[in-house]
């Protein structure tokens, strides 16, 4: 177990003492354990030690007439006291985290700067600062100020994965030499640094990018449309503007024209988050991607497209903010399988006209067929398997055309052979 384990559990243990105590000793002394509070959690688990191993020679030495241990016990209460007398002082900053974007494709290098200056009305001595970026720690220090004199760090990012990275806040650090004690105090919030899946352009003539004008007909009649169907007898209540005149001329009764409704164009993309669906992280990324790409084509081309992943479906009006909810995605090893994704995806967008079931290189034929049955039948449909150790190729199960995409780079290739 780590020092810092340690340390942790030690401040539970000491938190939970202190709540109890302001139980019991009611609410008049709350304010003075607020006050020792900050202390408290300053404490390292090192300096626990020291403390409660202090306390307890000195009262085991006093109580057993033990000199050397009530020496040792004074000893290390004395070190503990002189730590606390070196991180005593109180600092004034104002701090500040500028990135020069917040969004970034994964790969890529986010670059940024934190200005620290000093607004004490005194001059302030050399302190260590630190920045949190994501799960790890940055640390610089801070060099002597003069009053309202400022210090300024670059710094980058690297984003070898996708997700979103916490950066901040600033915080300064004074500790004692010993390690017993360590005051932290924050002087920004936090910033969030998107790192975008990668995308690649798909060219728009394919299968899976409807270029219709009229949208697709449906089987639902309609008394005004573009889609022309037959002719009937009027009723009253129909509009007159759809009255042709020529066949009521020739039958010698009124005769409307009943249309077929349309619907435009509009991509469903189904992401299965599944982990039993995928071999490895690689696939997962090649999946997430291959959403990304697509749905930001179809952006581009001003259709309709809807995502819907995991547990419900991702809602966004931009690119941007789709690459922004699709960068925490991970795998889950509790969702729903395929088929009920699929389920769940049409009854959330029953106005798709195109589906794509975008998966891992696990689902079995099977698995992929019973997927495709619960998407309505007038409901075009392929699947995109992400099988980074396989190769580029189409097939059909069925009725149901499946791609299989090693790479990103090999998507826009692979949609192409939808027809």
């Amino acid at each position: 177990m780590t020092t810092a384990s340690v340390g942790l559990a030690w401040r539970r243990r000491v938190w939970s003492l202190r709540d109890r105590a302001v139980d019991l000793v009611g609410p008049r002394t709350a304010p003075v354990l607020a006050a020792v509070r900050p202390w408290t959690r300053s404490v390292t688990g090192l300096g626990w030690v020291v403390l409660g191993g202090g306390l307890l020679a000195l009262v085991v030495g006093r109580d057993q007439g033990w000199t050397e241990l009530t020496v040792v016990g004074l000893t290390f209460l004395v070190v503990t006291i002189l730590a606390l007398a070196w991180t005593l002082g109180r600092a004034a900053y104002d701090a500040d985290i500028v990135l020069d974007r917040d969004r970034v494709s994964v790969g890529e290098k986010a670059f940024g700067a934190v200005t620290v200056r000093n607004r004490a009305g005194r001059m302030l001595l050399p302190a260590r600062m630190e920045l949190p970026v994501g799960s790890g720690v940055a640390s610089f220090d801070l060099p002597a100020l003069a009053k309202d004199a400022d210090h300024e760090v670059l710094f980058s990012v690297p984003t070898r994965q996708r997700g979103v990275i916490a950066i901040g806040p600033v915080r300064s650090v004074r500790g004692d030499p010993l390690g017993l004690l360590r005051r932290m105090r924050e002087w920004t919030g936090a910033h969030t640094l998107y790192v975008h899946p990668a995308t690649v352009p798909i060219e728009a003539s394919t299968k899976g990018f409807l270029k219709d004008i009229e949208g697709v007909t449906t089987h639902d009649l309609a008394s005004s449309d573009v889609a022309f169907h037959a002719l009937r007898d009027y009723v009253q209540g129909d509009d007159l503007r759809t009255v042709h005149w020529r066949t009521t001329a020739r039958v010698g009764r009124l005769m409307v024209r009943q249309f077929e409704e349309t619907r435009r164009s509009h991509l469903l993309l189904i992401l299965s988050v599944a982990e039993a669906d995928y071999a490895d992280a690689d696939e997962f990324e090649v999946a997430v991607s291959s959403v990304g790409s697509m749905a930001l084509q179809a952006l581009r081309e001003e259709r309709q497209v809807s995502v819907v992943a995991g547990r419900g479906r991702i809602r966004f009006a931009t690119g941007a903010a789709l690459l922004d909810q699709l960068a925490p995605l991970s795998t889950d090893g509790r969702a729903k399988p395929l088929r009920d994704l699929a389920a769940d995806a049409v009854a959330l967008v029953p106005s798709a006209s195109m589906a794509a079931l975008v998966t891992g290189s696990l689902p079995t034929p099977r698995v992929l067929r019973a997927a495709h049955l619960a998407v309505p039948a007038q409901v075009a449909a392929f699947a995109v398997r992400c099988v980074t150790d396989g190769q580029c190729t189409r097939r059909r199960i069925s009725t149901l055309t499946v791609i299989d995409v090693p790479t990103l780079a090999d998507l826009p290739r692979a949609v192409r052979s939808i027809r």
